[in-house]
């Protein structure tokens, strides 16, 4: 995991490298919050291991998760990630642990991200590397998996077409070099 911590004395957590947009796009609005709707939550969420959430805090995380992500899921005017019968939304958990997961046995792809967490979703093997491209239109991804239950292809729109400066080429560090020693 990638973070920015400040030095000397008690180091703080100013940000760290976890799934994309996570605390820009579903944790932001306070008004569907039924339960934290009078406090920013997402400078605590920031603070967080991402691997190991704070149990004082892991409710109130979950109820924005959980009334944030029914609001996107309702967007289009049906609901394709129906709540448990406690009321938790399907993506509250994975959503929850938030860190970028990247598989570097799988072969690179522009569409890769949050595919292997919606595989997982699905109960089937992924095929990419996951991760995060550079030209991908994070946003509408974003805005696609949580009122559609899909990724690819982007059918929801931030109105932002592309990159203002697109990446060109295949990137250059995929797949991963490995060095071997020899004597």
């Amino acid at each position: 995991m990638g973070e920015t911590v400040t030095s000397g004395g008690r180091p703080v957590r100013l940000e760290r490298m976890g799934r994309p947009e996570i605390k820009n796009v579903v944790l932001a609005s306070k008004k569907f919050d039924p339960v934290n709707s009078d406090i920013e939550i997402r400078d605590l969420y920031n603070e967080e291991d991402g691997f190991a959430v704070r149990q004082d805090y892991a409710g109130a995380y979950r109820a924005r998760f959980n009334a944030n992500l029914a609001f996107f899921d309702r967007l289009d005017g049906g609901a394709v990630w129906p709540p448990d019968d406690q009321g938790a939304h399907p993506l509250t958990e994975l959503l929850l642990a938030d860190f970028l997961v990247v598989d570097v046995s799988k072969p690179f792809s522009e569409d890769s991200c949050f595919e292997i967490e919606t595989a997982l979703l699905a109960g089937r093997d992924h095929t990419t590397c996951g991760g995060r491209a550079p030209n991908d239109d994070i946003v509408d991804t974003l805005y696609t998996l949580l009122s559609t239950a899909s990724t690819v292809p982007a059918s929801v729109t931030a109105s932002i077409a592309r990159p203002s400066r697109p990446h060109t080429g295949s990137p250059t560090w995929w797949p991963p070099t490995r060095t071997r020693r020899t004597s």
